[in-house]
């Protein structure tokens, strides 16, 4: 039972939520101990907010997802808890974990719950619209951008708003793609709104926003005020790592058939994990090193 509720509140995919940390780390903030375990704080408990509305949404769609081939084991989809059990024991960890993030900061606690109505609003609504579907998952990254930047008192830079959106539907689409490769025809019994959807339709989205990411990200890095915030023209050198990390991914869509688990493709491709580490490693050693900021390590 315990195994069974863990594994509905599916907690790898909490790699999801550390964009999180891109406020601490954009706003030079890594030497700032107290900053550095309220960004923690706010990581779980935004966590354990979006576990809550998985099993939310789990419960909407059990009787569709016992129809696809991997969805079928969910906890809910295969019976292994009754959903009256999991919606209550999820009315408790929500309640507390929605308290705590109030104590944290109101202001996290006002994104916290309005992600969670946006995604009780996507559940009902949103998911059954073409394109918005998408743009509803991307969009809730954006809360989790701005909300880690809010809780550590920094502000977020536009472009890098707008490059975290495009990632998210790039992403998005890709796994709407996967979706209709691995279902063939049994997807639209599925998910009804993948009869909206094409393969080459959705090749064709992909490329607009794989562009649009890199070219938001290329002016994020170039920008001027973007140099004057953080201080340092360096920024630059990350492009190539960047580039890289959309090829790989472009390759794990279309090689390797990954797109419709996109966390999964991402936990487990070596391309991938390499490239974030790297990008990670050179933000952070071109942001501090030299720039009059401590951090709690040496690099």
């Amino acid at each position: 039972m315990l195994f069974s509720y863990i594994k509905l509140l599916r907690p790898h995919q909490w790699i999801k939520n550390i964009i999180l940390f891109a406020g601490i780390i954009f706003g030079k903030k890594l030497g700032d101990l107290e900053s550095v375990e309220r960004a923690i704080y706010a990581f779980f408990l935004f966590s354990l907010t979006a576990s809550c509305q998985y099993v939310i949404n789990d419960f909407l769609d059990r009787k569709e997802d016992a129809l696809h081939p991997e969805k079928k084991h969910r906890p809910l989809a295969s019976g292994a808890i009754s959903p009256t059990i999991a919606l209550l024991l999820t009315a408790v960890l929500l309640s507390i974990t929605l308290v705590f993030s109030f104590k944290l900061q109101p202001d996290f606690f006002y994104w916290v719950a309005g992600y969670l109505i946006f995604n009780i609003v996507y559940s009902r609504f949103l998911k059954h619209m073409v394109i918005l579907d998408v743009m509803s998952i991307s969009f809730g990254f954006v809360v989790r951008a701005i909300a880690g930047s809010i809780v550590v008192g920094v502000s977020f830079s536009s472009w890098l708003l707008l490059c975290t959106f495009m990632l998210a539907l790039y992403w998005g689409f890709g796994k709407r793609r996967g979706e209709l490769i691995i279902l063939e025809e049994g997807a639209k019994g599925h998910r009804k709104i993948l009869e909206e959807y094409s393969v080459n339709f959705l090749d064709l989205m992909m490329g607009i926003v794989a562009t649009m990411t890199l070219v938001t990200y290329v002016m994020y890095v170039t920008s001027t005020h973007t140099i004057e915030n953080l201080g340092t023209d360096k920024m630059v050198y990350t492009i190539p790592i960047v580039v890289y990390a959309i090829f790989r991914s472009l390759y794990i869509i279309y090689i390797k058939n990954m797109g419709h688990n996109p966390t999964k493709a991402i936990l487990t491709d070596w391309g991938v994990l390499v490239a974030g580490f790297l990008w990670l490693l050179l933000v952070v050693w071109i942001m501090y090193s030299g720039s009059g900021q401590s951090l709690p390590f040496h690099l």
